[in-house]
């Protein structure tokens, strides 16, 4: 089990900690910032390769008894990295549009008039979308940017283009960009002297 302060791992070290009214399992290093709740340890069984239990006792203020708790731990070895790598390839959105394709400058004026032209008010063009009117209402004032596959269902939907060909990039030498700095005065400085 992790610390639910800090999020290190502390298995068995962990114990249950009151920190402003909050019971927490906190590891020792995290100990100094709550008060420490009666709870002693009583055994630990059940060593099997994938989980291992941990049982304490509890002594509850006011009541005759002792209660128990139990808490597992899960112990099992991380995934293999091929089997991670195949399921981050996997997870991965791939990109919708083609590298050489920009959106559109107006995209929110041409959304706008081609969903009037059909005579669709924003809430049900967001409905026949699955979107929140809100988010394209964003879009039409051109406020937010769609993501790309709302550009794509955004278009199957209007029957128009929000995309371009991309312009070649102009390069501008780092100088033209480049502001004055504190370095930039202590230099000129040193030069009048």
């Amino acid at each position: 089990m992790s610390c639910e302060m800090c999020g290190s791992f502390a298995g068995p070290e962990l114990e249950e900690y009151d920190v402003d009214g909050v019971k927490m399992l906190l590891c020792p290093k995290c100990s100094k910032f709550g008060t420490r709740v009666t709870k002693k340890p009583v055994h630990v069984y059940g060593h099997d390769e994938d989980e291992t239990s941990v049982s304490f006792v509890r002594d509850k203020p006011g009541t005759e008894g002792k209660s128990v708790s139990h808490v597992k731990v899960r112990t099992r070895a991380p995934p293999s990295s091929s089997r991670q790598s195949s399921r981050k390839r996997r997870r991965k959105s791939r990109d919708v549009l083609a590298s050489d394709e920009v959106l559109i400058e107006d995209y929110g004026a041409v959304i706008k008039q081609a969903r009037k032209d059909r005579g669709l008010s924003l809430d049900d063009f967001a409905q026949m979308i699955n979107e929140k009117a809100s988010l394209l209402q964003k879009i039409e004032k051109s406020e937010f940017r769609p993501s790309d596959q709302l550009i794509v269902k955004i278009e199957r939907k209007l029957d128009v283009s929000l995309r371009e060909e991309a312009a070649a990039p102009i390069y501008t030498s780092l100088s033209s960009k480049k502001e004055t700095t504190l370095g930039d005065i202590i230099k000129l400085k040193k030069k009048k002297k």
